[in-house]
Parts: structure tokens; C-alpha cells; sequence
């Protein structure tokens, strides 16, 4: 039963519902920091790694980068974003 779920799951959720509810996480976290951006500061690549679906990637203001790494089933990898510092 587990099994057809996540088939269902993986078959029915597209990669534009992936990114919108990253790009909607990244939107709350700058919020709660006093940041105001917009989704434009947001775009998808291709997952580099074993069970790596796609990495959405989110610039800040201040040129930082936060980087989700979301599996197959639309799941954050390693439990958390990673902020990347300072990229041009």
C-alpha cells in the first residue's frame, strides 16, 4: 500500500509544485527575517546526486544563496536548506 501511494505521489506532483512551495518556504523564512523579495529571486537545476530530484536555488538581498535540495517525492534532503554565503 505504501508503495502505490508514494507511485501516485511521485506520478502526480510536477516539478512547478516543487519549486512553488520552496520558493514559498524561502518567501516566509526572508519575511520572518524582515527581508523583502519576490519569487523572481528564485530558479530550479537539475538534482546532481543519487535520489537528488532537482536543487531549487534562492538569492537574498544581501547575495547570499539558499539552496534546497528536494528528493523525488518533493521531500527536503538533509532536513534543511543550505545557505550559501556570498555569491555573485
Amino acid at each position: 500500500m505504501v508503495g502505490l501511494r508514494l507511485g501516485y505521489k511521485t506520478a502526480t506532483l510536477t516539478e512547478t509544485d516543487i519549486i512553488d512551495h520552496y520558493v514559498g518556504a524561502f518567501l516566509d523564512e526572508m519575511l520572518d527575517q524582515g527581508q523583502i523579495v519576490d519569487s523572481g529571486h528564485c530558479h530550479a537545476t537539475a538534482g546532481q546526486r543519487v535520489f537528488e530530484r532537482m536543487i531549487v536555488l534562492c538569492k537574498t538581498q544581501g547575495d547570499d544563496v539558499y539552496s534546497y535540495s528536494v528528493g523525488y517525492w518533493g521531500q527536503l534532503l538533509h532536513g534543511r536548506p543550505t545557505l550559501i554565503a556570498g555569491v555573485q
